[in-house]
């Protein structure tokens, strides 16, 4: 078997783990504080290995979520796209930085991830606005929840690297 394909297999696995941990492992209670998986780990491998996963895997991964999601086509692509070049065009500062200062960092992007949706872009009289008093508070959550998760995530996904995925 190739090596290059053997590698991308383990990438691709654990982006496909993180997609259904992500819609099927969360209870209904904290949907909407849940962390979001899917980027974490795109956000990882697009660290570690960024001329190996990129901006295709960010838009096909985003936009299997939105289609399993049932949101608005293409708007996890577009954001999933968003953050994956704005880790892609900081990367050498972002990778050198210590792990609370990048949770730190990801705590913005996940909080401007989560009041995208906020977005009404069927409102013909307003345009957009928040879609309800509790919606900054669940961004807030919500964006503390995955920072949070970002340092398991990184060494985990470290260790996967180490030890199976070579190039």
């Amino acid at each position: 078997m190739n090596r290059s394909f053997k590698n991308k297999s383990w990438i691709y696995l654990s982006l496909f783990l993180a997609v259904v941990i992500d819609l099927y492992f969360f209870p209904e209670s904290i949907l909407f504080w849940k962390p979001l998986l899917t980027l974490l780990v795109l956000i990882y491998w697009n660290m570690a290995l960024p001329d190996k996963v990129g901006i295709f895997e960010a838009l096909f991964f985003g936009l299997i979520m939105d289609l399993l999601n049932g949101s608005i086509l293409g708007l996890h692509g577009i954001l999933f796209v968003l953050i994956t070049y704005i880790c892609q065009r900081f990367f050498y500062q972002f990778r050198v930085s210590p792990i609370w200062q990048q949770s730190a960092i990801l705590f913005f992007l996940f909080f401007i991830f989560k009041m995208a949706f906020s977005f009404d872009f069927f409102s013909s009289s307003t345009g957009f606005h928040v879609s309800d008093s509790s919606y900054i508070t669940n961004a807030f959550i919500f964006a503390i929840t995955s920072s949070l998760f970002w340092a398991p995530t990184f060494f985990i996904l470290r260790e996967l690297r180490r030890r199976k995925v070579k190039f």
